[in-house]
C-alpha cells in the first residue's frame, strides 16, 4: 500500500526548483535468517532491523522495456546496507567494469507495479556488496495501479507491506557456496531530497551526470 508525499512537502520540492531532482530511496525491514558466516556480516543475527538506502538523480535513468521499466542510476558513494547490530556495508569499490547499479520502476509489466535493484534496468539480480561476493537484493510488487508513470518524482511515497504481489528481500553469493541473508520486508520510502546536493558534493554529482 502506498501513501503519497504530502502538500506542505510538494509545495516546498516546487519552492526548491532544480536542486529537488535527488531522491532518497529507503527499503526497510528485519532479518528472520543470516546463513554469512565471514566478515562484517556475519555479526547479524535474526530479528536485527535492515536498512537498504541510497541515492538517485530523477534526471540520471535509462529505460529497459519502453514504456514498463526505467532504471535510475544509484549514486555510489551513497549506497549502504545497515543493520541494528550495527554494521554497515555499501557497494564494491571499484565497481565491476562496465556496470552500474539502478533502482528501477516497473509499471504494468506484466501484469503488477513494482521496484528493484539491479546491475540490470530491464529484470532483478542484485547489486555487488563491498563484502564480496555477496549480492544484495532488493524486488517489491504491488498490484498494478500503484504507479502513475516511469518518473521517480511521481513515485514519491511511503510503501508497506499492504497490497504486495510478491517481495525479495535479501543477500546472497552463489559461488564458492550457496549463503544467504533473508529479510523480510515492511517499508520503503522514496523521498526527493532538495539538500542532498550540498551533502553529497557537487564534484561527485557533476561525475554522475557526465556519465549520462
Amino acid at each position: 500500500m502506498r501513501q503519497v508525499v504530502s502538500g506542505v512537502l510538494a509545495a516546498a520540492l516546487l519552492a526548491c526548483g532544480a536542486q529537488a531532482d535527488i531522491v532518497t530511496v529507503t527499503a526497510e525491514g528485519v532479518v528472520v535468517f543470516n546463513g554469512v558466516t565471514s566478515g562484517a556480516l556475519s555479526a547479524v543475527r535474526a530479528g536485527h532491523t535492515a536498512t537498504m538506502s541510497f541515492q538517485v538523480d530523477s534526471g540520471v535513468f535509462l529505460d529497459g522495456i519502453p514504456g514498463d521499466t526505467r532504471g535510475y542510476e544509484i549514486i555510489q558513494p551513497s549506497f549502504a546496507m545497515a543493520f541494528s547490530t550495527p554494521v554497515s556495508v555499501g557497494l564494491l569499490d571499484p565497481f565491476p567494469a562496465g556496470e552500474k547499479a539502478y533502482f528501477t520502476l516497473v509499471e504494468g509489466f506484466p501484469v503488477s507495479d513494482g521496484f528493484f535493484v539491479s546491475t540490470s534496468p530491464t529484470s532483478p539480480g542484485g547489486v555487488p556488496l563491498a563484502q564480496t561476493p555477496l549480492q544484495a537484493n532488493l524486488d517489491i510488487g504491488y498490484v498494478g495501479t500503484t504507479l502513475s508513470s516511469l518518473d521517480i518524482l511521481d513515485a514519491a511515497g511511503v510503501y508497506d507491506f499492504g497490497g504486495l504481489t510478491r517481495f525479495s528481500f535479501t543477500l546472497w553469493q552463489v559461488f564458492p557456496d550457496n549463503v544467504r541473508m533473508e529479510m523480510e520486508f515492511s517499508r520503503m520510502t522514496i523521498t526527493p531530497a532538495p539538500g542532498a546536493m550540498a551533502l553529497l558534493g557537487v564534484a561527485g554529482l557533476m561525475a554522475q551526470r557526465r556519465r549520462r
